[in-house]
């Protein structure tokens, strides 16, 4: 979910090419299409990751797996790609790893394509991103029942050894070692001493925590909190075992800690408010094309009030009128007309439809032949380099083939893997149009108020919206899919009404809606 709080939105760049035969000015085309973007939409680039001479059909891409993992630490909240297939070309990777960086409230756009040129294609993304997440609830659940069994006997269910302790045969014991520190570290709290000298006085006489850190004051909020200590063997709220693990402390010097952090906890800080903008990046000015982006203001009686803000007004770079908008009715409605448009009967068979031929496409024996062909294009290169090594004088030279042969073994590598990788998917169970329906539906009793709800079907549905003060001009994830809302008085809706034109009709020639569906409870008038 992408967050914003009246800072300036950071962003991360994220190029690659895959061939020998690319080179260097490729990596530099592709940064400045992105860094064009990142100026244009008011983001500031905090990095770079590039992988080199690395193919997209792999995961296996060192800057690749760093952005994925850095972006837990919450430091961007866009990964801006030249083109969508330089962030993969494996449909199903693409959609689990772009599940994780949207855990992480990290949004992946492209620089050169997208913007009213949706296709069905995100949203098979999000139908395997879902078959993902149940396999891995299933799995998950299967794990925590061993471990709560396991946990139930009082064993060690992984993790990190608390510190103190010791495995002996799967069990906890007391690490003679360690235990001291641990009664050092409540007593000393007990007493009155802050956290800080407690921290200070250990990391001075070379004391380490469990992992083999320094400590912090931070470090100490889980060791006072645990009960482990206190012999109580705990497992995920579900388990508790009094006695199911040997004691280090006694109780009543744990309650005297768990008493004083009590008395010392504080209300958080007032900070500024962290709000949901869901339309961030595919919200857009219809009258310059500059991104909408978050905004905020504080009435003269202290209300805070959120809005979405033309970015060329705001930053007096284009010159543009437009107004202002109020979020939540902006979210709102959007969400509001795309499930009307989106989940009508006929429309959700069709859309079934495509999500299924677009699959079957990812995993077409055309995809597979055309990388056995590359493979035999590298093959012909290695023999070319073998003939060139036998007749190599230069010792320079030899270096220069092994390396390059090396290059393309590695290649060669990754090809083969994504081959097997390809026929394992095209063996599994292909998803049928039944349950791409049944998946459609499950948005139709969803709350439009309910702020995860909005960003589901955003994430999902919406490729682009273009705000005019009068109307919105949206673009679906669907070929071909737009409408265009007008915003009206309610109280001149009838006579607005514009006639009906063919794109109006369906195959019988009667209206799609008529002017009553036509009207929503906010008085705006949408057709199709």
């Amino acid at each position: 979910m992408v967050m914003y709080c009246g800072d300036t939105m950071n962003a991360v760049i994220y190029a690659r090419y895959s061939s020998d035969k690319q080179t260097e000015q490729s990596i530099e085309g592709q940064l400045r299409y992105c860094y064009d973007y990142a100026k244009r939409c008011g983001y500031t680039v905090v990095g770079e990751y590039i992988d080199r001479a690395i193919t997209g059909t792999s995961d296996q891409r060192p800057q690749f797996q760093k952005m994925i993992a850095d972006s837990a630490k919450k430091q961007f909240q866009f990964v801006i790609v030249w083109k969508l297939d330089r962030f993969s070309r494996s449909r199903y990777d693409s959609a689990i790893y772009k599940s994780k960086l949207k855990k992480n409230g990290v949004r992946v756009v492209s620089a050169t394509e997208g913007i009213g040129e949706g296709d069905e294609s995100i949203i098979l993304e999000a139908v395997l991103e879902a078959m993902a997440e149940t396999y891995s609830r299933q799995l998950s659940q299967n794990v925590r029942r061993g471990m709560k069994e396991s946990a139930l006997k009082g064993n060690s269910t992984g993790g990190t050894i608390p510190l103190g302790y010791k495995l002996v045969d799967k069990r906890l014991a007391v690490d003679e070692c360690t235990a001291p520190i641990v009664q050092y570290i409540f007593q000393e709290y007990a007493n009155g001493t802050p956290k800080a000298d407690i921290a200070r006085y250990l990391n001075e006489n070379g004391y380490r925590t469990s992992t083999g850190g320094k400590f912090t004051v931070n470090s100490f909020t889980s060791i006072l909190s645990n009960q482990k200590y206190i012999g109580c063997y705990t497992y995920n709220g579900e388990v508790e075992i009094k006695d199911g693990c040997p004691a280090i402390i006694d109780k009543e010097l744990f309650n005297q800690c768990k008493q004083r952090t009590a008395r010392n906890r504080r209300s958080p800080a007032s900070k500024k408010a962290i709000v949901d903008y869901v339309l961030n990046g595919k919200l857009f000015c219809g009258y310059c094309k500059s991104p909408m982006i978050g905004d905020s203001a504080t009435s003269a009686t202290g209300t805070r009030y959120y809005y979405y803000s033309c970015a060329g007004r705001k930053n007096r770079k284009t010159g543009c009128k437009k107004k202002r908008e109020n979020k939540d009715f902006i979210e709102w409605y959007v969400v509001e007309q795309t499930v009307l448009y989106v989940l009508d009967k006929r429309r959700i068979e069709m859309i079934a439809e495509r999500v299924v031929d677009a699959y079957n496409k990812s995993f077409s024996d055309d995809s597979i032949k055309d990388l056995k062909r590359q493979i035999r294009s590298i093959d012909k290169e290695l023999d070319k380099l073998a003939n060139a090594l036998i007749d190599s004088q230069s010792e320079k030279l030899t270096v220069r083939i092994n390396e390059k042969a090396l290059q393309l073994e590695i290649r060669r590598d990754n090809l083969q893997t994504e081959i097997a990788k390809q026929q394992m998917d095209c063996e599994r169970e292909a998803i049928q149009k039944d349950d791409v329906v049944k998946w459609l539906k499950s948005f139709c009793n969803g709350d439009l108020f309910d702020q995860e709800f909005r960003q589901r079907i955003i994430d999902t549905f919406i490729n682009a919206v273009y705000l005019y003060d009068d109307k919105l001009l949206i673009f679906y994830n669907i070929r071909n899919g737009e409408q265009v809302c007008i915003i009206e008085d309610s109280n001149e809706l009838e006579s607005a009404l514009p006639a009906m034109e063919s794109s109006d009709l369906n195959g019988n020639g009667s209206p799609l809606h008529s002017n009553s569906e036509r009207i929503n409870t906010f008085g705006v008038v949408y057709y199709l």
